[in-house]
């Protein structure tokens, strides 16, 4: 029995060596199974996270040309914007120049107007002077000739008298 017994216990130990062996090739199935669903998994996460890479890389592409598109309306703008800067502050300086010279052109018409005011009021007042001088000697020239022609009324009025009175005396007599 003992050959016999160590036999089945042999054959036993194999059995259960075989089943033991099929478990364990069972498990393994299953862990192969998981990897693989695992691996599954990560390679459709991995896909994903690809395809987000790749949308975001187009998104950064997108972004990179609409900052140079906005960069170069920015660079276009300000350039436009100093020509603008440029031509406004030409057209600026070229009124103020402008200004200053009718500033100028008044300023120098005022003084000759001034000057022409002066002379004017100068000569007005030699008219005047001259004339107040005329009329001066004009009234002393009448009173002049008022006492010449007094002098002259008494002269005749006295001569009148004195043929009057010797009329008188003449016809008295």
């Amino acid at each position: 029995m003992s050959k016999k017994g160590k036999g089945k216990q042999k054959e036993k130990s194999e059995d259960d060596q075989l089943r033991e062996a099929d478990e364990a090739l069972v498990d393994l199935g299953k862990e192969i199974w998981q990897l693989e669903r695992r691996l599954v998994i990560e390679a459709e996460k991995y896909q994903r996270y690809r395809l987000v890479q790749l949308d975001l890389k187009r998104d950064i592409a997108q972004l990179g040309e609409q900052m140079a598109s906005e960069e170069k309306l920015t660079q276009h703008t300000r350039v436009d914007m100093y020509r603008q800067y440029k031509a406004m502050q030409q057209e600026l300086c070229h009124r103020i120049d402008l200004l200053q010279q009718t500033i100028d052109n008044l300023r120098e018409e005022l003084e000759t107007q001034r000057k022409t005011l002066e002379a004017t009021k100068q000569g007005k007042d030699e008219i005047i002077a001259q004339k107040n001088k005329k009329i001066n000697e004009q009234k002393q020239q009448m009173e002049n000739m008022a006492i010449v022609f007094g002098n002259m009324l008494k002269e005749t009025l006295e001569n009148m008298s004195h043929r009057m009175e010797g009329q008188g005396t003449r016809a008295a007599k």
